[in-house]
């Protein structure tokens, strides 16, 4: 499944012309929307559904072994808009469509959790001893923050549905809360990485991070929220005070802490 062919080796021996690893921080290794198309990549210009996703992993995996440098990048004039539709929300747009059940949609969006987790593993590439797809991998982990606010959004249609199938998958909710305070837990822990991402993109991740805490803050256990708060308080030092990093939490820490009251 995942074997060139002759054809397309040789297209990459181009790239590989273009520029070594040593010079991958310096140059835009990735491809062409043509070339990632042959390869495997789905139509950026139409939203994707699970097996694009499927697809486009197995493409983005093929390349990870082989070309690690020549993934789609953010801002690349050559990839771009492959980029952009791998982390486009729209891609999710289905669980408003009433045409599926509710439990088909909880169905499918389950699968956007793992395709996410294999989307960072396949962007953390290390070149020059840093971090070669630094804002790309904020990109993702803003993208897996949606895909968990979108499953509880789903999940609370869900428990209030008197649809005796629906009924039946209510006992999911508890999951759907439990993975969303580990991912939180796990961002907050991301936030201090400034060796490995630039503050300005953990800057985007904290906006998101924070208004996502205040939204969801009124449905938390006293444990989870002590969890989070927790967690807030052990890096408030660490978090960098530039694009208002630092101020986003202490602002969320404290509406954390009147819901204890």
């Amino acid at each position: 499944m995942y074997r060139l062919s002759s054809g397309i080796i040789a297209l990459f021996l181009i790239v590989l012309a273009t520029g070594s690893c040593k010079s991958g921080s310096k140059k835009d290794l990735s491809l062409t929307v043509e070339e990632y198309r042959k390869l495997g990549m789905p139509d950026h210009n139409k939203t994707w559904t699970n097996d694009d996703y499927v697809n486009a992993n197995i493409t983005l995996s093929t390349l990870k072994t082989n070309y690690p440098l020549s993934l789609p990048r953010k801002n690349s004039k050559k990839s771009g808009e492959v980029f952009s539709r791998i982390v486009n929300e729209a891609n999710l747009s289905f669980i408003q469509d009433t045409v599926f059940p509710l439990r088909i949609r909880a169905y499918l969006i389950q699968y956007f959790t793992h395709f996410e987790s294999e989307l960072e593993q396949f962007y953390s590439v290390e070149s020059e001893g840093e971090n070669y797809y630094k804002e790309e991998l904020v990109d993702l982990k803003i993208l897996g923050l949606f895909v968990h606010e979108k499953m509880l959004e789903l999940a609370w249609i869900i428990m209030d549905s008197d649809d005796e199938s629906d009924k039946s998958i209510q006992s999911g909710m508890q999951a759907v809360k439990h993975n969303y305070v580990r991912l939180i837990v796990r961002l907050l822990d991301e936030q201090v990485k400034t060796d490995e991402y630039k503050t300005m993109d953990l800057g985007r991740l904290s906006d998101k991070i924070s208004v996502s805490l205040i939204k969801n803050n009124e449905w938390f256990l006293p444990a989870e929220r002590d969890t989070i708060i927790s967690h807030i308080e052990a890096n408030t030092q660490k978090f960098p005070s530039e694009y208002n990093i630092k101020n986003n939490y202490i602002k969320t820490l404290k509406i954390l802490k009147a819901a204890k009251n």
